[in-house]
């Protein structure tokens, strides 16, 4: 089983890899959708997991088919998201935005004309990762909070085989081509300060795990854990706040939709310390997400039913049980 693992993960990332690269965008996203299609009508993990994780979706009607139809819509996306890492490599300005059109371009323009620097805020909603291709390859100098991929190797409850860590380290190393300078999440923050007092982009996702600072805030109709540590950093820097999301056409197409920024509160203001502010504003990034989950859960099951799983074998919680007892009572 072991050899049988290791010759699926080299076939994946070196033949079927280049086989892919060739492809035309349009293809590819064909391919990619005809794969997920195909996963969907077997029962697996992965598929039991996003349809089990529709439940926690306001609005989602109590109903096994209608949420198996969501993880099929969501293994589809997956496909065509896991695709999209292998072309990392190959990414110019010209191919991305054959693949990835921008929506909204002129908010993150007045964002950054203040001069103070953007940070940009998204979700694991969908192809997140291609908003780097889109800015970095737009022109603009980005930098991205970024979890390695081989992080999950010590994080993740359950021990995996060197196959699969071996995919996350390949994982990782395309990412590395994208137009971006990542930052570490876990270690020091002193480039992203350098980042937005530069006048330059700062991606982070805002529902990441961990953080020293975290804050229960309304999410999907109940609360949830978010990390202080973006909106602490923007009381800091003064940056712009830019809501973000990459969403995916039926035939594959991406456009990067580009929020207003956000109209936050600074510390001081009201008398709020840095830590109230930040819970404010983290409140008012996350009800963006939310209600672009609400509109379309499909893209984010794969993350949450992640976040789900990873809750139950005893790491970091995402929603806050006790929270939703006290307001039952």
């Amino acid at each position: 089983m072991q050899a049988l693992r290791d010759a699926l993960v080299w076939v994946y990332w070196h033949p079927f890899k280049r086989v892919v690269q060739a492809l035309p965008p349009a293809a590819g996203r064909a391919l990619a959708r005809g794969l997920g299609h195909a996963l969907g009508r077997v029962r697996n993990a992965r598929r039991d997991g996003m349809a089990a994780a529709a439940r926690v979706v306001p609005g989602v009607p109590d109903d096994p088919a209608t949420r198996l139809a969501l993880a099929q819509q969501a293994l589809v996306e997956f496909c065509q998201n896991d695709l999209e890492v292998l072309l990392f490599p190959t990414l110019t300005p010209a191919r991305t935005a054959a693949m990835a059109g921008v929506s909204g371009q002129e908010h993150l323009d007045a964002a950054l004309a203040a001069g103070r620097g953007a940070m940009l805020v998204f979700g694991h909603y969908g192809a997140n990762q291609m908003i780097m291709a889109a800015i970095g390859h737009a022109g603009y100098t980005m930098c991205q909070l970024s979890a390695p991929a081989t992080v999950l190797n010590e994080k993740l409850p359950e021990a995996r085989p060197a196959a699969v860590r071996r995919t996350r380290e390949l994982r990782w190393a395309h990412e590395q081509t994208l137009p971006v300078k990542h930052i570490d999440v876990f270690g020091s923050l002193k480039g992203a300060f350098s980042c937005l007092r530069a006048g330059h982009v700062l991606g982070v996702a805002l529902d990441g795990g961990g953080g020293e600072k975290r804050a229960l805030v309304p999410f999907l109709g109940r609360h949830a854990y978010f990390s202080l540590g973006p909106m602490l950093l923007a009381g800091k820097t003064g940056c712009a706040v830019v809501p973000c999301f990459m969403e995916r056409a039926q035939n594959g197409r991406l456009t990067l939709r580009l929020e207003p920024a956000l109209p936050l509160v600074r510390p001081g203001e009201d008398g709020l310390s840095a830590d109230d502010a930040a819970t404010r504003n983290t409140a008012a990034a996350a009800a963006r997400l939310s209600a672009a989950i609400i509109a379309n859960p499909s893209p984010y099951l794969y993350f949450l039913a992640f976040r789900l799983h990873m809750a139950a074998a005893g790491h970091d919680a995402f929603f806050s049980e006790a929270a939703e007892e006290r307001e039952e009572a």
